[in-house]
């Protein structure tokens, strides 16, 4: 298995309509249709819009190609934004990370299994076990006990960049996989935009997951108090609808 872990480094924003962004959606598009005419395979058969225009937001869908069709399973990807040209790309680059997601995953190259008594032996940084716990909140159960429970468990591992401690680490991609799907793949025009992208969405979606699993009450934003101008038009969107 080849190891090919990330490094980040300072990436500029360029764009900063109602985004943060390294170039422009107009730019991003343009990029990602080079990239698919140099794969040589069928990925994107069309993006179109499909909102129906009642709350003047836009929508857009990008419709899989036969190629990618085979590799992800879906038919299509919505894409949203404040503006046609956000949305266009936003459905573009959600085809992107699927498609990027789920040609990795069926690469067997880029895995090693074996179980973590095997990966320890033959030296190699694994995820520290307590790690495993953590992610599915267990508080009662040992690093112990849970060591004993993997014992002859083959997982598939892949390389990966710890960037609190900036270490490369082994992680056991079964794990993860089983319990978080596809949730946090990213797409980006830099790998520290797609990096940013994609912790965000570990973070809202682990936040949500806590709220509903406490029942914790939350405080709301009241909606005049909204001064951002997009921000703004896109909330008066909906009370102009009678939506609140």
């Amino acid at each position: 298995m080849e190891k090919n872990t990330i490094r980040l480094h300072s990436c500029l924003k360029e764009y900063t309509y109602d985004q943060d962004k390294a170039c422009s959606p107009e730019q991003t598009v343009e990029r990602f249709q080079k990239r698919l005419k140099a794969t040589g395979l069928d990925i994107l058969k069309e993006v179109k819009r499909i909102d129906t225009g009642r709350l003047d937001i836009p929508v857009f869908f990008s419709v899989c190609g036969k190629d990618a069709l085979a590799t992800i399973g879906t038919k299509k990807q919505m894409g949203k934004g404040s503006t046609p040209e956000q949305s266009r790309a936003s459905a573009c680059m959600e085809l992107a990370e699927r498609f990027s997601f789920f040609s990795f995953l069926k690469n067997r190259e880029n895995f090693i299994i074996g179980d973590y008594p095997t990966m320890e032996e033959a030296g190699y940084p694994v995820l520290p076990i307590s790690a495993l716990l953590q992610s599915v909140h267990d508080e009662e159960r040992s690093p112990e006990e849970l060591e004993q429970l993997l014992i002859g468990l083959p997982l598939r591992w892949t390389w990966a960049r710890n960037i609190t401690k900036d270490e490369d680490v082994l992680v056991p991609f079964s794990w993860f996989y089983a319990i978080n799907e596809f949730n946090g793949p990213c797409a980006g025009n830099t790998i520290e935009e797609a990096v940013l992208q994609g912790i965000s969405e570990v973070v809202e979606r682990h936040v949500c997951a806590v709220v509903a699993l406490k029942k914790i009450r939350t405080p709301t934003i009241d909606p005049s108090s909204v001064i951002d101008p997009v921000a703004r038009t896109l909330v008066e969107k909906f009370s102009h609808n009678g939506i609140t």
